[in-house]
This record gives C-alpha cells, sequence and structure tokens, in this order.
C-alpha cells in the first residue's frame, strides 16, 4: 500500500516526527491501583521529570471487556474495577494535570468514555493494541477528529492497513507505535528492526511502547528510528500488581528524557566545515 507522505503529527503544541526530538510519553494507566493520592503523585513526578505526554486509562469495568469473546473477561473485570477511579477522582486527575501544564491523553475501551474524555480535555486518543480490530471504537474515535496513536502488537498487517485505511478516510492524524505485548519483555525480543518495517509501510510518524525493564530499549528505539517513546510509570515498583514492577521511575525518566536528547544529537548533528575541510584535503593526496 502507498500513502501521502505525512511524517509530523501535532498533538497540542507537541510536534511529532522525523527531524523532530523523539517524544516520551509517562503511561500512568491504572498503576495507581485504584488510589487516588498515588495517581496525582504519579502525575505530579512524572511532569516533574520532564515526560512530554502523559496518558491516562478512561474506562468503566463493566463495559471494558466483552462477556461474549473474552473468555477471561469476568476476571479481568473484576480486577480492574478495584482499580477503577471515581467520576470525580478522575475529574480532579484531569484537572490537576492540567494545573501543571501537562499535555494529557487517554486511552479508552468503549464508545461512552469518548464524550468524557474529550470534555476533560484530551489532546489525543490512544488505542490499545487490543483494540485495533474494534471496529466501532475506532470510527467513534475518529469522529473527534483528534490524532490518535495507536499500538500495533497484537495485530497483524492486513488488520494495520485497515485501522489506517480507517483514519485517512476520517482525515485523523495518527502515529502507530511498535510493541510486543509481553508484559513484561525480555529485552532480547524487543525486535527493534520492526520500526523499520513500518516507517517503510506507513508514511506517518513511528514510535515504541517499551514494556522491558529499564531504560536501555528505549535508547536503541530512537537509534532505529521512533519518534516517540511510550513507558509505563510508576512511583514503586515494588508493588507487583498491574504494571508497575517493570514500570520507570522519576530517576529513569530523568535519564530517558536525557538520552533521546544524546541519540538524536548523535543521528542528526553534522559538522559541515569538517567534512568541507576533508573533501578539499583530497587535492593533496598523491
Amino acid at each position: 500500500m502507498t500513502y501521502k507522505k505525512n511524517r509530523e503529527v501535532k498533538i497540542g503544541d507537541i510536534v511529532i516526527g522525523d527531524y523532530h526530538q523523539p517524544k516520551f510519553i509517562s503511561e500512568i494507566g491504572v498503576n495507581h491501583l485504584g488510589n487516588f493520592d498515588r495517581m496525582k503523585n504519579m502525575i505530579r513526578l512524572s511532569h516533574e521529570a520532564g515526560a512530554d505526554f502523559l496518558k491516562f486509562q478512561t474506562y468503566k469495568a463493566e463495559t471494558r471487556y466483552d462477556l461474549k469473546s473474552n473468555p477471561k473477561a469476568k476476571e479481568f473485570i473484576k480486577l480492574t474495577s478495584s482499580w477503577e477511579l471515581s467520576e470525580e477522582e478522575n475529574i480532579e486527575s484531569w484537572r490537576y494535570a492540567k494545573s501543571l501544564g501537562a499535555n494529557v491523553f487517554t486511552s479508552v475501551y468503549d464508545e461512552g468514555e469518548i464524550k468524557f474524555s474529550m470534555d476533560m480535555g484530551t489532546t489525543a486518543f490512544k488505542i490499545a493494541a487490543f483494540e485495533i480490530v474494534n471496529l466501532n471504537l475506532i470510527h467513534a474515535v475518529a469522529e473527534t477528529k483528534l490524532p490518535i496513536i495507536a499500538s500495533v502488537g497484537m495485530a497483524s498487517d492486513d488488520e494495520i492497513d485497515n485501522f489506517v485505511d480507517i483514519l485517512i478516510k476520517k482525515g485523523n492524524p495518527f502515529i502507530l507505535l511498535h510493541c510486543i505485548s509481553s508484559y513484561p519483555l525480555e529485552k532480547k525480543y524487543s525486535y527493534l528492526e520492526n520500526i523499520h518495517k513500518l516507517k517503510s509501510r506507513y508514511n506517518c510518524p513511528i514510535g515504541h511502547s517499551d514494556h522491558t525493564y529499564g531504560t536501555e530499549i528505549t535508547s536503541l528505539a530512537v537509534a532505529a528510528g521512533a519518534s516517540i517513546i511510550e513507558k509505563h510509570f510508576t512511583d514503586n515498583i515494588k508493588l507487583r500488581l498491574s504494571d508497575n514492577f517493570f514500570s520507570v521511575t522519576y530517576d529513569e525518566v530523568v535519564e530517558i528524557k536525557q538520552n533521546i536528547k544524546k541519540v538524536f544529537t548523535y543521528m542528526h548533528n553534522r559538522n559541515t566545515d569538517t567534512e568541507d575541510f576533508m573533501r578539499d584535503f583530497k587535492k593533496y593526496k598523491q
């Protein structure tokens, strides 16, 4: 498939693209485990560490999973119910993040949460890897005309093509994130080559949603061509529930941001004076 070249997407006032320093998404998700004070603390720490975006999850547990098609739906509903913030706490989370000046967007899992997210001022929508084939959700989110970021770790090429075709027809800017949907993922299975494959197939910014421990893979993903990096964030890696135990902390986000800047500089900076001198030096060759 051939798509019109469009390697830049603007989310709020931030531009993501091939020749812009890669951005970082702090995925808070449900790592707060239903504790509103921890939610606010992670918002503050993520923002202070320099995250370019904060990502929430907006859902109602009873409608998040399909009881007919998902054999583990009841188990997941019970678990996510215990982590679900109240509507008032969700509203206050958005207000608090916005008061800090954070750029916030969210994942939604059913059509009913789209309006709430719009009312809260989401700057984009995230489509989780397992929702990329949820065509009703995709069409509903696309109607907002906001940028859409999608993880493609569970999708075939045909499913990604279908998703992309919908967004092109609807006129939504979009970003695709390479990811491997394993939580956590062993570093040796990161398959960063897929960033190149996605960039050659789709003319949109390509990023990486990294589920490995630590910060090593984020720098390699940028070197492989990722324009945006997503990592789960926590304020307590000792917690074993949800994604806390393999998430990054404040100090690691600071490190990731520094490394992203270094790698981007190493990739794109040129010393033309030196290059011109060396070309001129060839005339002295015997």
